[in-house]
Protein backbone atom coordinates (compact mmCIF):
# COMPACT_ATOMS: atom_id res chain seq x y z
CA UNK A 1 0.00 0.00 0.00
CA UNK A 2 1.40 3.23 -0.80
CA UNK A 3 1.68 6.15 1.05
CA UNK A 4 -1.00 7.81 -0.73
CA UNK A 5 -3.32 5.02 -0.64
CA UNK A 6 -2.74 5.28 2.94
CA UNK A 7 -3.66 9.27 3.56
CA UNK A 8 -6.99 8.20 1.66
CA UNK A 9 -7.85 5.89 3.84
CA UNK A 10 -6.98 7.82 7.18
CA UNK A 11 -9.07 10.90 6.02
CA UNK A 12 -11.82 8.57 5.05
CA UNK A 13 -12.02 6.51 8.58
CA UNK A 14 -11.54 10.22 10.33
CA UNK A 15 -14.17 12.16 8.23
CA UNK A 16 -17.02 9.73 8.47
CA UNK A 17 -17.18 9.55 12.47
CA UNK A 18 -16.19 13.66 12.34
CA UNK A 19 -19.17 14.10 10.10
CA UNK A 20 -21.20 11.57 11.78
CA UNK A 21 -20.81 12.16 15.59
CA UNK A 22 -19.87 16.00 15.66
CA UNK A 23 -21.09 17.90 12.24
CA UNK A 24 -24.16 16.19 12.36
CA UNK A 25 -25.52 17.56 15.50
CA UNK A 26 -24.60 21.07 15.08
CA UNK A 27 -27.88 22.49 14.40
CA UNK A 28 -27.91 26.46 13.56
CA UNK A 29 -31.22 27.56 13.48
CA UNK A 30 -32.33 24.05 13.73
CA UNK A 31 -31.78 22.84 9.84
CA UNK A 32 -28.27 24.39 9.43
CA UNK A 33 -25.70 21.90 9.89
CA UNK A 34 -22.14 21.65 7.61
CA UNK A 35 -20.95 19.29 5.47
CA UNK A 36 -17.59 18.37 6.08
CA UNK A 37 -17.57 15.46 4.25
CA UNK A 38 -16.44 17.67 1.56
CA UNK A 39 -12.96 17.63 2.86
CA UNK A 40 -12.78 14.04 1.35
CA UNK A 41 -13.57 15.21 -2.38
CA UNK A 42 -11.31 18.16 -1.76
CA UNK A 43 -8.39 16.79 -0.70
CA UNK A 44 -8.95 13.16 -2.85
CA UNK A 45 -5.68 13.35 -5.00
CA UNK A 46 -6.20 14.67 -8.72
CA UNK A 47 -3.43 12.12 -9.85
CA UNK A 48 -5.99 8.86 -8.81
CA UNK A 49 -7.86 7.35 -11.33
CA UNK A 50 -11.42 8.75 -11.34
CA UNK A 51 -13.18 5.17 -10.78
CA UNK A 52 -11.81 4.68 -8.01
CA UNK A 53 -12.60 8.38 -6.60
CA UNK A 54 -16.01 7.56 -7.43
CA UNK A 55 -16.44 4.05 -6.00
CA UNK A 56 -14.85 5.64 -2.99
CA UNK A 57 -17.03 8.65 -2.85
CA UNK A 58 -20.08 6.59 -3.19
CA UNK A 59 -19.03 4.12 -0.01
CA UNK A 60 -17.93 7.24 1.95
CA UNK A 61 -21.23 8.58 1.76
CA UNK A 62 -23.12 5.32 1.83
CA UNK A 63 -21.26 4.84 5.63
CA UNK A 64 -22.35 8.28 6.31
CA UNK A 65 -25.85 7.43 5.67
CA UNK A 66 -26.29 4.29 7.28
CA UNK A 67 -24.93 6.36 10.33
CA UNK A 68 -26.82 8.98 9.83
CA UNK A 69 -30.33 6.97 8.94
CA UNK A 70 -30.68 9.12 5.82
CA UNK A 71 -32.00 6.68 3.03
CA UNK A 72 -28.75 7.32 0.58
CA UNK A 73 -28.98 10.87 0.05
CA UNK A 74 -24.98 11.28 1.21
CA UNK A 75 -23.90 8.47 -1.26
CA UNK A 76 -25.88 10.06 -4.28
CA UNK A 77 -24.30 13.51 -3.47
CA UNK A 78 -20.71 12.47 -2.93
CA UNK A 79 -21.22 10.19 -5.77
CA UNK A 80 -22.24 13.42 -7.80
CA UNK A 81 -19.92 15.55 -5.80
CA UNK A 82 -16.74 13.04 -7.14
CA UNK A 83 -18.60 12.80 -11.01
CA UNK A 84 -18.33 16.74 -10.97
CA UNK A 85 -15.07 17.86 -9.32
CA UNK A 86 -12.93 17.97 -12.23
CA UNK A 87 -15.00 19.64 -14.67
CA UNK A 88 -15.67 22.56 -11.82
CA UNK A 89 -11.89 22.59 -11.23
CA UNK A 90 -11.24 23.28 -14.62
CA UNK A 91 -14.06 25.89 -14.79
CA UNK A 92 -13.50 27.38 -11.45
CA UNK A 93 -9.62 27.84 -12.07
CA UNK A 94 -10.12 28.77 -15.52
CA UNK A 95 -8.06 26.13 -16.68
CA UNK A 96 -9.46 23.79 -19.48
CA UNK A 97 -6.27 21.83 -20.36
CA UNK A 98 -5.46 21.24 -16.59
CA UNK A 99 -2.56 19.31 -16.01
CA UNK A 100 -2.98 17.07 -13.13
CA UNK A 101 0.21 15.91 -12.55
CA UNK A 102 1.21 19.55 -11.63
CA UNK A 103 -1.86 20.56 -10.28
CA UNK A 104 -1.70 21.82 -6.51
CA UNK A 105 -4.51 24.33 -4.92
CA UNK A 106 -1.53 25.96 -3.36
CA UNK A 107 -0.63 27.83 -7.01
CA UNK A 108 -4.03 29.50 -7.24
CA UNK A 109 -5.26 32.27 -5.34
CA UNK A 110 -8.13 32.34 -2.30
CA UNK A 111 -11.09 33.37 -4.16
CA UNK A 112 -11.28 30.41 -6.55
CA UNK A 113 -10.52 28.30 -3.62
CA UNK A 114 -13.15 29.71 -1.77
CA UNK A 115 -15.33 29.46 -5.08
CA UNK A 116 -14.90 25.83 -5.79
CA UNK A 117 -15.69 24.48 -2.04
CA UNK A 118 -19.12 26.76 -2.54
CA UNK A 119 -19.99 25.29 -5.97
CA UNK A 120 -19.26 21.62 -4.39
CA UNK A 121 -21.30 22.43 -1.67
CA UNK A 122 -24.28 23.58 -3.21
CA UNK A 123 -24.20 20.48 -5.65
CA UNK A 124 -23.76 18.32 -2.47
CA UNK A 125 -26.30 20.21 -0.76
CA UNK A 126 -29.10 20.76 -3.40
CA UNK A 127 -28.65 16.56 -4.38
CA UNK A 128 -29.76 16.21 -0.21
CA UNK A 129 -32.43 18.24 -0.07
CA UNK A 130 -34.01 17.69 -3.34
CA UNK A 131 -33.94 14.32 -2.70
CA UNK A 132 -35.18 14.30 0.74
CA UNK A 133 -37.89 16.88 -0.26
CA UNK A 134 -38.63 14.87 -4.08
CA UNK A 135 -41.02 17.34 -4.53
CA UNK A 136 -41.52 20.64 -6.73
CA UNK A 137 -43.71 22.41 -4.38
CA UNK A 138 -41.14 22.40 -1.88
CA UNK A 139 -39.14 24.40 -4.33
CA UNK A 140 -38.71 27.25 -2.60
CA UNK A 141 -37.58 25.52 1.06
CA UNK A 142 -35.15 23.23 -1.11
CA UNK A 143 -33.54 26.57 -2.77
CA UNK A 144 -33.60 28.36 0.32
CA UNK A 145 -31.88 25.65 2.80
CA UNK A 146 -29.82 24.64 0.21
CA UNK A 147 -27.60 28.43 -0.16
CA UNK A 148 -27.93 28.83 3.78
CA UNK A 149 -26.00 25.33 4.39
CA UNK A 150 -23.49 25.60 1.51
CA UNK A 151 -22.60 29.26 2.82
CA UNK A 152 -22.11 27.40 6.38
CA UNK A 153 -20.30 24.81 5.08
CA UNK A 154 -18.25 26.72 2.87
CA UNK A 155 -17.26 28.55 6.17
CA UNK A 156 -16.62 25.54 7.94
CA UNK A 157 -14.97 24.28 5.23
CA UNK A 158 -12.62 27.10 4.52
CA UNK A 159 -11.82 26.97 8.62
CA UNK A 160 -10.85 23.32 8.32
CA UNK A 161 -8.43 23.73 5.45
CA UNK A 162 -7.05 26.76 7.13
CA UNK A 163 -6.38 24.49 9.84
CA UNK A 164 -5.20 21.23 8.28
CA UNK A 165 -3.28 22.38 5.42
CA UNK A 166 0.04 23.05 5.23
CA UNK A 167 1.08 25.98 3.28
CA UNK A 168 4.57 25.08 1.80
CA UNK A 169 6.47 27.41 -0.40
CA UNK A 170 8.67 26.15 -2.84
Amino acid sequence: MTSANIKILIRFLLLIPLQVLIANHMRLFGYINPQICLLFALWYPLKKDISGFLVTSFLFGLIIDMFSNSGGVNAAACLLIAYARLPILKFVFNDRDLNLKLFKYSNYGTVPKIVLIFCLALIHQLTIYALEYFSFSHILSILYKTFTNSLFTTFVVIIFLSIFTSTKKQ
